[in-house]
C-alpha cells in the first residue's frame, strides 16, 4: 500500500516539470487563460484575471513602442496594421497563441508570441 502511494507520488512529481510552463512564457499565459476561460463569467472575480490582462497590455504596449521607434528610424515595421493601434481581441489572441506549436510556445516570451500573432494578422506586403 505504502509502496503504491510512493510510486504514484513519484510519477506525479516527475510529471509536474513537464506540465508546468515557466512563468513569463506564452505557454504559461495560455495555460492560465484556459483556466480562466473554464470559469466562465466567474473568471472576472479571479485575481489572476487582472494579472493576465496586465501582462497582455504590457506586452502589447512594448511591441507598439518598438514599432513606433522602428518607424521613426525608417526601418521596416514589425507588422502592418492599417490603424496606428493594432486591435487584437481576447479570444482572438488566445486562438493565435493556440496556433503556435506547443514546443515553440514553451520557449517564447509573451511579447514574442504576441508579435507573432500580430504579424500573422497584419502581415506586411
Amino acid at each position: 500500500m505504502i509502496r503504491g502511494a510512493l510510486l504514484a507520488a513519484a510519477v506525479l512529481l516527475a510529471a509536474l516539470p513537464a506540465a508546468a510552463a515557466a512563468p513569463g512564457t506564452a505557454q504559461n499565459f495560455l495555460d492560465r487563460a484556459h483556466r480562466l476561460i473554464g470559469k466562465g463569467p466567474l473568471a472576472l472575480f479571479d485575481g489572476d484575471y487582472r494579472r493576465l490582462r496586465n501582462e497582455a497590455v504590457a506586452a502589447g504596449t512594448s511591441i507598439r513602442l518598438d514599432r513606433e521607434a522602428m518607424e521613426r528610424r525608417g526601418q521596416k515595421p514589425l507588422y502592418c496594421s492599417p490603424k496606428p493601434r493594432a486591435e487584437l481581441g481576447n479570444m482572438e489572441f488566445v486562438r493565435g497563441l493556440e496556433a503556435i506549436p506547443a514546443a515553440q510556445r514553451q520557449r517564447m516570451s509573451l511579447k514574442e508570441a504576441m508579435l507573432l500573432v500580430l504579424q500573422r494578422k497584419y502581415p506586411c506586403r
